[in-house]
């Protein structure tokens, strides 16, 4: 009698864990995870050896009375980090990043983030928790190694060559030992941090920068318009020039043949007439050439 109620008993709580749903668990999606063996007195203390079976995805899975599901966070995250190091020359430079990440999970990824990382209260592997272990002291180490070897006044000139070398060579590092858990999926710096004293030298020196480029603008403009003012002198000389020419030559063909002008003035005095006598009731015709133009007797005739 006492053994039927025992086992009465057992069956009895057996249906409510059932009914309760605590024999199974649930791995949310953008997660994987493994079961964690465990025992206890309705197993007769039988088992629990931790960790086994195959890496499991997203969905609901059986449990048991006693065992449980570890659980790795595969979705990606953003982290604003700032990072500092000095120069060669003992300046605090400071210089901020934006990484995006998440834990690698692949089942090979999965396993050892189980085996070496720790989870929280609630058995879940948080992507942070792979961010602070390995991406945190790899981004400070590579960024302290690229601005080391510079003397602060150089890290501007140099910025460029600086970022590139802190990709490069922070690539190299997430490649070595358990790092490769952890993917990056983008690196960007946002600002660099120069020490107030750097900046205000950084502001003189491009103020001084302006103000050069400004008086070399200036002088060009000046040297293009003494340029011009010459190439009009020069232009205005030539015109000149060929303008004395010219009436050189009138003179010289007047002083051969002076009666032109006498002829000259006969042929426009029909116009002048025309227009003296449109303006007013009196009509003016043009006397007759014969009588105006005297030719000068040759010297044959004398």
């Amino acid at each position: 009698m006492r053994v039927r109620s025992f086992t009465l008993a057992v069956a009895l709580v057996a249906f409510a864990v059932i009914s309760t749903g605590c024999m199974s668990q649930d791995i949310p999606p953008a997660h994987r995870g493994q079961m964690f063996d465990r025992t206890g007195a309705l197993a007769l203390y039988s088992g629990g050896s931790g960790l086994t079976g195959p890496i499991l995805g997203p969905g609901t899975h059986w449990t048991g009375f006693y065992d449980e599901l570890r659980i790795v966070d595969c979705s990606e995250n953003r982290q604003h980090e700032k990072l500092t190091s000095l120069t060669r020359d003992g300046v605090q430079f400071g210089l901020e990043a934006e990484i995006t990440y998440s834990i690698n999970c692949s089942d090979e990824s999965v396993s050892k983030a189980l085996k070496t990382l720790q989870p929280n209260d609630e058995h879940v592997i948080t992507a942070e928790s792979a961010y602070v272990r390995y991406v945190v002291p790899s981004i400070g180490e590579v960024v302290r190694e690229a601005i080391a070897p510079h003397p602060a006044n150089e890290i501007n000139a140099e910025r460029e060559a600086i970022i590139q070398s802190i990709h490069d060579e922070f690539a190299k590092a997430m490649r070595v030992g358990h790092r490769p858990l952890v993917n990056i999926s983008a690196l960007a710096f946002t600002n660099m941090d120069f020490p107030d004293a750097l900046d205000r030298a950084n502001e003189a020196r491009a103020e001084q920068s302006i103000h050069m480029e400004k008086s070399i603008a200036e002088r060009e403009r000046l040297e293009a318009e003494t340029t011009t003012a010459i190439k009009r002198r020069e232009l205005r000389e030539q015109e000149g020039q060929a303008e004395a020419a010219k009436i050189d030559a009138i003179g010289a063909a007047l002083r051969r043949n002076p009666e032109y002008l006498q002829y000259q003035m006969q042929e426009m005095m029909p116009g002048i007439y025309e227009k003296a006598g449109a303006n007013g009731n009196l009509i003016i015709t043009a006397p007759n050439p014969n009588i105006l133009v005297s030719p000068t007797p040759s010297k044959s005739g004398q």
